[in-house]
């Protein structure tokens, strides 16, 4: 049983519509038959090795195309996030698959970057979120000292579910960093990061979008250390 999640990172104004073997899989042609910047849908149609998914944005001349390579043999959720190629108006792709999340005791993340700009060596740093803790307990300010790991972009982790505080680290980057994204993460799910163009009308700058937002009712919000990596799964290639 496959899965597909569709997430668009291509900075315009024009929603992307798409295609699945021919036939709309997002709704038809209003706002809910496509997919705005910065949005991701899952697709309620499955999808099967050499299938073809055609992309396009839906008030421009731009279109793009994916066919589906070799698939898990297990239950997955197959992410394709598409995104502007650099220094040109075409679309490309990138893939990746979440493990069946049935069961598991972790969260699952995938951390995605599309931004086009000059950064020399990013990645996410991901800490504890900020929790107000007695002095005693701490380090005499009132607050527990966070755990920290730095994450490629382009990956799929598995990690602890709890509150963490996400920004992205240029280790080539001079000045102030920019304020961190609070990540509620849920165990059972699995959640992507995605690095994008802060607005359609402003892609010099960065910003970071994340799905699903909300934390599921009941899910622990206690901060906790982040535990494996999971290989990235290329599904297909650009046609």
């Amino acid at each position: 049983d496959q899965q597909l999640l569709l997430c668009n990172a291509y900075p315009s104004e024009s929603p992307v519509t798409a295609q699945l073997n021919g036939k709309d899989v997002l709704g038809g042609g209003d706002v809910k038959g496509s997919i705005a910047f910065q949005e991701c849908r899952y697709v309620p149609s499955k999808v099967q090795a050499q299938d073809r998914l055609d992309f396009g944005l839906r008030d421009a001349e731009i279109q793009g195309t994916f066919e589906v390579g070799d698939l898990p043999n297990s239950d997955a959720v197959l992410l394709l996030v598409l995104e502007k190629r650099e220094a040109s108006p075409l679309m490309s792709f990138k893939s990746f698959a979440f493990p069946s999340a049935e069961g598991r005791p972790d969260a699952q993340l995938a951390v995605i970057n599309t931004f086009k700009g000059n950064a020399t060596d990013p990645h996410l740093e991901v800490e504890d979120h900020a929790v107000q803790t007695p002095a005693a307990e701490g380090n005499g300010t009132g607050k527990a000292a966070p755990r920290s790991e730095l994450l490629n972009f382009n990956g799929v982790y598995s990690v602890e579910p709890g509150s963490y505080d996400a920004r992205v680290a240029d280790r080539g980057a001079v000045g102030p960093g920019r304020s961190p994204k609070e990540l509620r993460l849920a165990k059972g799910t699995n959640y992507v990061v995605l690095r994008t163009a802060e607005s359609a009308g402003s892609v010099g700058r960065d910003a970071l979008v994340v799905y699903p937002e909300a934390l599921p009712s009941g899910a622990s919000r206690i901060g906790a250390a982040l535990i494996a990596s999971l290989a990235a799964l290329v599904l297909g290639v650009v046609a």
